[in-house]
Formats: structure tokens, C-alpha cells, sequence
């Protein structure tokens, strides 16, 4: 079954932009839009580039933080967002062409561990764009004979309540993640995700106090005050299915771990799952392209 026959992605995608826009216009898009990619765009619309939110967190606080926000603009984080253009953080994006068979698209992201395909036509101009979110919501309700510990991600970067904005953008640059749980002692008090810090950035008093040199003040927030308390969680002894389920639900892309203590000893993510499951001794993935469903599950033991 072709892509444009079942419309898994989003057509167009919410937010793209011309490559000469500045990066303070993919903060507030993304932010706005609640999306983690900006695919960028020529004046035919032909797809150039696309700016994913790990490119925008390793500026806003990682290695070109360091680089171009320090180096090139002493600090002034508002004038960097103001004067970047876009097109240099991107990255050439993997593609599809809108004809593609489903079952082709998800075995590239599942083994290729990609997090979003753009999707053009054959002339290259972009039409949508597929993420792991929309993959996941493919995945079927069924059991998968493969336990949440299997696959988690152990150990977990996290953090305290207390640690800052600037903390927490250091983290997510240098280990590659989007979530935080939040932790005191040995209890789970929260999470905070790359989209809650770009929609406390990109806010209108936030941004008015970048515009006035006030980074580290901003910069200096607690986590605990743009995290959501209310996390989703599941057991090392679930079923991965349980888990999928749960996402599913609530729309989000990870629960965190807990023993019978509620004590935290892992997350799963989307991307655990895309990459990890398939791996799993006895795993066998199958696309059923009629009823447009993913069923992975352990069938040798």
C-alpha cells in the first residue's frame, strides 16, 4: 500500500521555513508547533535541509552554544537566534517519495534508527513529513513477548528539581536525549522534556528578557518549574506492548521505569523501541499494509 493511499505523517508538515530564516523563527515555530523538526525550503519549495531539535538544543546550550552563542556573539543568545540563519545548523534529511510502500518506510526507520523522514513528491518538492510518533501510532495493541527491561535505556541521564535550565541543555546536548526525569533521593518528582525547555524559551517574557541581556538569569531557572509532575510509568516486568499502549494513550514518547518500590531504574522511549525491539533475539517484525498496523512480536524463545 502506497504512502499517499493511507496518509501516515503529516501533510503538509506543521512547520517549515525558508532556508534564510533565523534560527529565533525555528524556536518560536517549534515551540508554537509543539514539533522536534523545521525541514527547510527553496522558494519552489523543493526540500534543502531540515533543523532537528537536537541542532537547536546543542545551540541553545551544547557544543555550538559554546562555538557561535560564546564565541561569536559573547554570550548574547538573543542577538545569535536573531542573526543564524537556519540553513547552518541543518542537516541533509533522509526522504521518501510520497508513492513509497508503507512497509519500505517502516523498515527504514525501524533499522535505520532514523527519527523523522520528509516526504516529497518526485519533483522533490515536500509534501509531509513522517516521525517516530507516527510510526509508534502504528505499532498494534498485542503483546510482544518481550519484557520493558529487555530494551530500556539503563543507566538514564537524569537530574534534581533544583538543577537549572542551562543543566539540563548541557545534559540533553552531550548524551543525546530529549527527557529528563526529575529525581530526589531515590524518588521520581518529575520529568521535563526538550519541548517544555523550547516553550519556556521561546515565551514572550523569556524572550523579552533575552532581548535585554538577562541569558542568565533565564538560564537559571529550576527545572522543577517547567516540568510536569504527573509521569508516566511502567514496570522492568511489563510487556514492551503495555508500554506502547500507554504512549499511545497519552500521546507521549517515553515512560520511565520503576521497580515494585516505584523507585526508577530506566526510560523507554520511541526510539528505544524502533531500534531495540527489532533487534531482540526472536523478534520478527510484520507490516500488515491492509489493516496499516506494525506487529512486533518474540515468536522463537
Amino acid at each position: 500500500m502506497k504512502l499517499f493511499e493511507i496518509g501516515v505523517g503529516r501533510y503538509p508538515p506543521a512547520l517549515f521555513l525558508k532556508p534564510d530564516s533565523k534560527l529565533l523563527e525555528v524556536l518560536i515555530g517549534m515551540a508554537s508547533k509543539r514539533v522536534r523538526h523545521c525541514p527547510l525550503v527553496d522558494n519552489d519549495g523543493k526540500l534543502v535541509g531540515m533543523v532537528s531539535v537536537r541542532d537547536l538544543v546543542d545551540f541553545l546550550g551544547g557544543r555550538r552554544f559554546k562555538d557561535i552563542v560564546v564565541g561569536t556573539y559573547s554570550g548574547d543568545m538573543y542577538k545569535a537566534l536573531e542573526e543564524t540563519d537556519a540553513l547552518s545548523l541543518s542537516y541533509k534529511p533522509p526522504f521518501v517519495y510520497m508513492d513509497a510502500d508503507l512497509k519500505d518506510i517502516v523498515e527504514t526507520m525501524l533499522y535505520r534508527g532514523v527519527g523523522a523522514l520528509a516526504v516529497v513528491n518526485r519533483d522533490g518538492v515536500l509534501v509531509g513529513i513522517i516521525s517516530e510518533r507516527h510510526i509508534i501510532s502504528l505499532f498494534a495493541d498485542v503483546e510482544s513477548h518481550v519484557k520493558v527491561k529487555e530494551i530500556m535505556t539503563k543507566p538514564f541521564a537524569s537530574l534534581t528539581p533544583s538543577d537549572n535550565i542551562r543543566t539540563g541543555l548541557q545534559l540533553m546536548s552531550e548524551r543525546r536525549v530529549r527527557r529528563i526525569p526529575l529525581i530526589a533521593g531515590s524518588e521520581l518528582q518529575g520529568i521535563v522534556t526538550v519541548k517544555d525547555i523550547l516553550g519556556f524559551l521561546a515565551s514572550d517574557d523569556v524572550l523579552k528578557a533575552l532581548r535585554a541581556g538577562d541569558a542568565q538569569r533565564v538560564y537559571e531557572t529550576p527545572l522543577a518549574y517547567i516540568a510536569s509532575r504527573l509521569v508516566v510509568t511502567v514496570s522492568p516486568e511489563d510487556d514492551v506492548g503495555v508500554a506502547v499502549k500507554r504512549m499511545k494513550e497519552r500521546g507521549i514518547g517515553a515512560v520511565v521505569v520503576v521497580s515494585a518500590e516505584k523507585k526508577p531504574v530506566g526510560i523507554l522511549t520511541e526510539r528505544d523501541i524502533m531500534t531495540r525491539l527489532p533487534q531482540v533475539k526472536g523478534v520478527e517484525t510484520f507490516v500488515d499494509e491492509l489493516q496499516q498496523k506494525i506487529y512486533a512480536s518474540r515468536v522463537t524463545f
